[in-house]
């Protein structure tokens, strides 16, 4: 195909090659972006309803919205004799558990898990930690959240812990309360650094990979689009004499 004085001649394969190719890394960018403002919206959504003002947990039940990573308190006991290890949970770099702790409210209401935070795991996985806590009626300063995404699970992993505490790989309602004996609220209780009934605690809205690193990466897809689209045209493109 002649495009004034250059002759553009591509072979069959590197055009099939390069058909496959940019949509691919185009794509792989896009999902990048939209990755980028799924994890965008979780951080906006942390910093706008953690600047309000706290209020009682059966306050934020009772409204019509429930926004997550709102301020609560909750006022109960902990059921210190049936607490959940959460497996699989990092924190630096090493692993251990999220100490889940049945909180029974003092006002009547549902039971609802506390995470007090990250333990490590110990000298192998059958030595599970101490977690020790109050015995008396608490005030729980806290962040109200959706339990995590579920992951996979590996049974024998939590068949290995029957008894108390329990070792369990995902937050499953209707299970633990079959386990508890009792209801419980389907959110969690993200215990506030402050307060001093709990562990190692970093919460975020977002863990690995920021929205930031997202739109770094989807910049490199589209750029290995485009470079591969030019080198392909560079390639097979060649220039013609006049007396050609």
């Amino acid at each position: 195909m002649r495009l004034g004085g250059f002759d553009f001649n591509p072979g069959l394969w590197p055009t099939l090659a390069t058909l496959v190719l940019v949509p691919l890394l185009a794509n792989l960018g896009v999902w990048q972006l939209e990755r980028a403002a799924w994890k965008q919206a979780l951080v906006d959504e942390h910093a706008e309803n953690t600047r309000q003002p706290s209020i009682a947990l059966a306050d934020w039940l009772a409204g019509a919205d429930r926004p997550q990573y709102h301020r609560v308190t909750a006022r109960g006991r902990y059921d210190l004799d049936h607490q959940l290890l959460l497996d699989n949970s990092i924190h630096q770099g090493r692993a251990g558990y999220h100490v889940l702790t049945p909180l029974i409210r003092i006002d009547g209401g549902e039971t609802v898990l506390v995470n007090r935070g990250w333990v490590p795991v110990g000298a192998s996985r059958a030595q599970l930690p101490a977690l020790p806590g109050p015995e008396d009626v608490v005030s729980v300063p806290a962040l109200v959240t959706n339990p995590p995404e579920k992951r996979l699970r590996l049974d024998s992993v939590e068949e290995a812990h029957a008894g108390w505490p329990r070792v369990v790989q995902l937050i499953e309602t209707e299970l633990m309360e079959q386990q508890l004996g009792y209801a419980l609220l389907p959110v969690v209780l993200l215990l506030d650094a402050d307060a001093t009934h709990g562990f190692a605690r970093d919460w975020r809205p977002v863990y690995g990979t920021t929205p930031d690193k997202h739109r770094a990466y989807a910049l490199q897809w589209f750029t290995l689009a485009l470079l591969l689209a030019l080198i392909y045209i560079g390639v097979n493109t060649r220039r013609v004499s006049n007396e050609q």
